[in-house]
């Protein structure tokens, strides 16, 4: 395990992330309040996009960016933006948990992001995209062994312990080299399902586009990433769980939600 000092920027293995903990958890262990957000869900979803599960169409040349707040232009590229889902061989319980809320969120195996931001200003969608978040985070908890405030050695009563500090360090080690242009140059990824993991690690930290800009965009999810596509996920999720019917706390559930994106015509 490497931290980013002067010694380890002349070792190799600064590319190589330093535990084998899973995106979501990764995502979860250093952010803040240490819970499970829609963000997760997001990840899952770059993941299935990453293998092949869940295709995806652009239909737009160049990047783009997603300001402070939707435009009808950010709209426009949600359309020419469309997923379909594959679900083919075997998958976590979470993963067939992401596909079936795609599904059912969208009534369709196939659709594009603006049609499914339009969907999460449906009440009826909202209330039923609710309950299968709340299935999918469940899910996550138990594959990862995590109950909301313990997770192996490294979290305990919700509050990182001295090993898992020790490792959030070494993160942010790997999180420098992921963004830094002088670094990744040197010590390039070795392959294109390297690049693939680094983004999603970079994802994990919301720094995705700035490690893309260093990297080559040669596949479906670079271009996805490009086009800030992890960011639109965030935003359709948050603004459905907006829209629900009855507002819920206290569940020990965070969710992360920013009015400021409400996808216009909401409830």
């Amino acid at each position: 395990m490497l931290g980013l000092n002067t010694k380890n920027q002349n070792n190799e293995n600064i590319k190589n992330p330093p535990s084998d903990d899973s995106y979501p958890m990764v995502s979860i262990l250093f952010t803040k309040n240490n819970s499970v957000g829609v963000n997760t869900l997001s990840l899952v979803v770059l993941d299935l996009i990453n293998n092949g599960q869940i295709k995806c169409d652009i239909e737009l040349e160049g990047p783009y960016e997603v300001g402070k707040k939707l435009t009808p232009q950010d709209m426009e590229v949600m359309k020419k933006i469309t997923l379909r889902l594959a679900n083919k061989g075997e998958l976590k319980t979470s993963e067939t948990l992401a596909i079936n809320l795609l599904k059912n969120m969208n009534r369709n195996k196939k659709f594009n992001l603006k049609d499914m931001a339009k969907q999460s200003n449906n009440t009826s969608v909202a209330n039923k995209f609710e309950k299968d978040l709340d299935e999918f985070v469940r899910a996550i908890k138990n594959e990862n062994g995590f109950d909301g405030e313990n997770y192996r050695d490294f979290l305990q009563g919700s509050k990182l312990t001295g090993k898992g500090k020790g490792l959030k360090k070494e993160w942010k080690g790997f999180q420098d080299y992921l963004k830094s242009k002088d670094l990744t140059e040197k010590y390039p990824p070795e392959s294109v399902e390297e690049s693939s993991s680094q983004i999603i690690y970079a994802a994990c930290f919301g720094i995705e586009k700035d490690a893309l800009s260093i990297r080559q965009n040669n596949t479906v999810l670079d271009d996805f990433i490009d086009k800030d596509g992890y960011k639109l996920l965030n935003i359709i999720f948050n603004n459905a769980l907006l829209n629900v019917s009855e507002k819920r706390k206290g569940d020990g559930i965070f969710y992360g939600v920013n009015d400021k994106y409400t996808i216009p015509g909401g409830g």
